[in-house]
């Protein structure tokens, strides 16, 4: 990756996401065989998943291969070792102000493993230090991407504004919605919170961010990122999910809007179980979606038309046997793997 780029990184992390998902719901079910080409294509994209290496090991191996496997394991051994080396290398490199080694050591790591949170960090100092403040910005940026509260990030973003007058935006993440569309005939929905926790603060809810979808006896719930409750989905469309859930499908959401007069999320299927592949988790059902802000969405003024494929679930009256097709096009969400900041080698 000769410069960072945010949308670029944005792409990687959420395909890398949905397929993990899709390859260990695989071998949940069983489908070896299946689970071993996922894996494969991952590998072709990004050489060094490390992860997708060892999955494609435990896939072989239940299908007999074991000299494969192995194979598959060693190679997974070897990129985290060659990972923990570079990563000395470039700390290294930082302790000793050589910035032009950390800046090319940094960046051969990202090549390899963009979902790497530290070295994007580390990259941005490197290039704050020999006055790259505006390519230093968009490596913080992307640190926010794979983890949106980075503090590191984000106190160094305000710095170098503050000292470049450089205007950066720091709600680029991979949790912002993208102005790239997508079909999704059936797969996805739009439903506002109900029983929303008095004392629950919403203002601290942003467009995009990922939430949890729970299943619990009386419906779903939707949990913030401290597994804090936000809502419920209305009872109609939790039951219908909840049933399909139980019949191995698997759901993700993000919050599209959040506000005192409400809550809003898109809820998205990321895994179809064979069992209901005639089963529609969104049924059609023409709606408007009322007040939910365009923008969050991803849509500008003159995209209103667009919004009359959109079908909102709030007070949706479908019942759950239907299987007429819902055929929206919507924002593709784009969220990373959240992961913790342990690097502390920033100010």
């Amino acid at each position: 990756m000769s410069e960072v780029n945010v949308k670029e990184l944005s792409s990687i992390l959420s395909l890398r996401k949905e397929r993990s998902k899709e390859a260990d719901q695989l071998m949940h079910y069983g489908l070896f065989q299946e689970a071993v080409d996922v894996n494969l294509s991952m590998i072709d994209i990004n050489p060094g998943d490390q992860k997708a290496y060892t999955r494609l090991g435990d896939a072989l191996l239940k299908i007999g291969k074991s000299a494969e496997a192995h194979d598959a394991y060693q190679s997974s051994l070897f990129l985290e070792k060659t990972r923990k080396e570079n990563t000395k290398f470039a700390v290294d490199s930082a302790m000793r102000s050589d910035w032009n080694k950390a800046i090319q050591i940094n960046s051969d790591i990202i090549d390899r493993f963009p979902w790497d949170l530290e070295p994007y960090n580390r990259l941005g100092k490197a290039l704050s230090e020999k006055g790259q403040n505006k390519k230093a910005i968009q490596a913080f940026q992307c640190a926010l991407v794979i983890s949106p509260n980075s503090p590191i990030a984000k106190k160094n973003i305000n710095r170098l504004q503050r000292t470049s007058g450089l205007k950066a935006n720091m709600a680029v993440s991979a949790t912002t919605p993208e102005r790239s569309f997508i079909e999704e005939t059936g797969r996805t929905g739009v439903t506002r919170l109900v029983n929303i926790p008095r004392n629950f603060d919403v203002t601290n809810l942003i467009a995009g961010h990922s939430v949890d979808l729970i299943s619990v006896d009386r419906g779903m719930r939707i949990l913030d990122r401290k597994g804090m409750e936000i809502g419920s989905i209305e009872p109609k469309l939790a039951l219908r999910l909840k049933k399909l859930v139980e019949g191995g499908n698997t759901y993700s959401a993000n919050i599209t809007s959040a506000a005192e007069e409400g809550v809003t999320v898109i809820i998205r299927e990321t895994y179809r179980h064979p069992s209901q592949s005639n089963k529609s988790s969104f049924p059609a059902k023409s709606s408007v979606l009322g007040d939910i802000p365009m923008s969050a969405l991803g849509y500008g003024l003159n995209d209103v038309g667009k919004l009359a494929d959109l079908k909102d679930w709030s007070d949706d009256d479908t019942e759950s046997g239907d299987d007429e097709v819902f055929s929206p096009t919507i924002p593709k969400i784009l969220s990373g793997d959240s992961s913790l900041d342990s690097s502390g080698i920033l100010d």
